[in-house]
């Protein structure tokens, strides 16, 4: 008996820890500037953005490993179509981390003409990867 309330215990502990994370603010409010930025046709603040991207991924141990490395291309990014590639790749590492915590009440959306999703809020489709020239090109992507 007190082993099964053990294991019933250890398994609610584990199930919370899990269950409990989410996309933390100190990532995805930097992120979403940037997303922001980058559709307006602009670098502006991407640079420390990224930073402080880098700064709070890191505190995800292992889990927020591929957040670092490309931020960390985002802040060393020195021009609007260089910021935009290494976007792509945070947006894959923000969406893949995700995958198991959640986004909250953020969407996924995908852009079929660069073929790469992005995170934003609800409301109107604004592109980062092409801006101005097709800021309204893509989808939301269904929820899970």
């Amino acid at each position: 008996m007190k082993r099964m309330l053990l294991l019933a215990g250890i398994g609610l502990v584990l199930g919370a820890g899990s269950a409990a994370a989410e996309l933390p603010a100190d990532v995805a409010a930097p992120y979403l500037h940037i997303q922001a930025t980058l559709a307006a046709d602009s670098t502006d603040g991407v640079t420390d953005a990224a930073k402080s991207i880098v700064a709070a991924a890191g505190d995800l141990g292992d889990a927020g490993a591929a957040i670092v490395v490309a931020a960390n291309a985002i802040a060393l990014a020195d021009d609007l179509v260089k910021s935009r590639a290494a976007f792509g790749l945070l947006s894959d590492a923000v969406i893949k981390y995700s995958d198991d915590a959640g986004l909250g009440e953020l969407k996924i959306a995908f852009c079929p003409m660069a073929r790469k999703s992005w995170i934003q809020e609800d409301g109107d489709i604004v592109n980062p990867y092409h801006g101005s020239e097709m800021l309204r090109c893509g989808s939301f992507r269904p929820s899970r």
